[in-house]
C-alpha cells in the first residue's frame, strides 16, 4: 500500500474502505494474471512508474511470460502514445522483465570510468553522475574522499537519482525506502534486515573520481 493510500485510510477511513471495496469487487471475474496484465496497460497509459514497478512483477509471479508483459506495454500505445510506451519499456528493462534482445549477451565489458573532478561535487550532498554505462550516485564525504553507489534501489530497482533527497539520505519514490548516503545502509523500514545501496569501488586519482571495473 502506498504512503498516500495509508494516509487516506487514516484521515478518511470510510472513503478508503469504499475505494478498496469497489476495486476488489470490480475485478472478481478476472484471474490474477489477466488482472495484473491489464494493470500494466493502465499504468503505461497514465504514466505511473510506481504502478508499473508494483504490478509487472506481480504479473510475472502470477504466470505471465515476459513476452506477455511486453505485449501489455505495447497495447497501451493507442491511448498512451510513443513516449509513455518508451518510458515504460525503460522501467521494464530495469526490472529485467522483458525478453532479451538479440545480441544482448554480447555487451562490451566496461573498464574504468571517469565520473568527474572530486572538487566539482559539493560536500555532503547527493549528486548523480552519468556515463555511457549508466547512472551513479556520488556523495562526497570529505575534502578528499567520496562514496559512489549504483543508482538502482536494491528493493524496487528504481533509480535513486529520481528519489527524494533528504540531504544525508535518499528516499526511493516507489516504496519509500530510505538509505544513508554516508554508509549506504537502509534506514527505513526495519533497517537491520534490509539490503543497503550497492557501494562501488573507486579511486581518487589526480583529483578525479575514477570508477573501477
Amino acid at each position: 500500500m502506498s504512503k498516500a493510500l495509508r494516509y487516506l485510510g487514516g484521515v478518511r477511513p470510510e472513503a478508503a474502505t469504499h475505494l478498496l471495496g469497489f476495486y476488489k469487487e470490480s475485478v472478481k471475474a478476472l484471474d490474477d494474471k489477466t488482472r495484473f496484465l491489464i494493470q500494466i496497460v493502465t499504468k503505461v497509459t497514465v504514466g505511473t512508474e510506481r504502478g508499473l514497478r508494483q504490478y509487472a512483477p506481480k504479473a510475472l509471479k502470477a504466470g505471465a511470460t515476459k513476452d506477455e508483459i511486453l505485449d501489455a506495454v505495447l497495447m497501451a500505445f493507442p491511448a498512451a502514445g510513443l513516449n509513455k510506451v518508451l518510458d515504460a519499456l525503460e522501467v521494464m528493462i530495469d526490472l529485467e522483465l522483458l525478453p532479451e534482445a538479440p545480441g544482448a549477451d554480447q555487451a562490451p565489458e566496461v573498464g574504468e570510468q571517469d565520473l568527474g573532478a572530486l572538487a566539482d561535487f559539493p560536500l555532503k550532498k547527493m549528486e548523480c553522475a552519468k556515463t555511457q554505462a549508466g547512472k551513479y550516485i556520488v556523495y562526497r564525504t570529505s575534502a578528499d574522499s567520496a562514496q559512489v553507489y549504483a543508482s538502482r534501489c536494491p528493493h524496487s530497482k528504481a533509480s535513486l537519482c529520481k528519489g527524494v533527497d533528504h540531504g544525508d539520505a535518499v528516499e526511493c519514490k516507489v516504496h519509500n525506502w530510505v538509505f544513508d548516503l554516508e554508509t549506504g545502509k537502509c534506514l527505513e523500514p526495519d533497517a537491520e534486515d534490509k539490503p543497503g545501496m550497492e557501494a562501488l569501488n573507486i579511486d581518487i586519482r589526480e583529483g578525479r573520481i575514477i570508477l573501477l571495473p
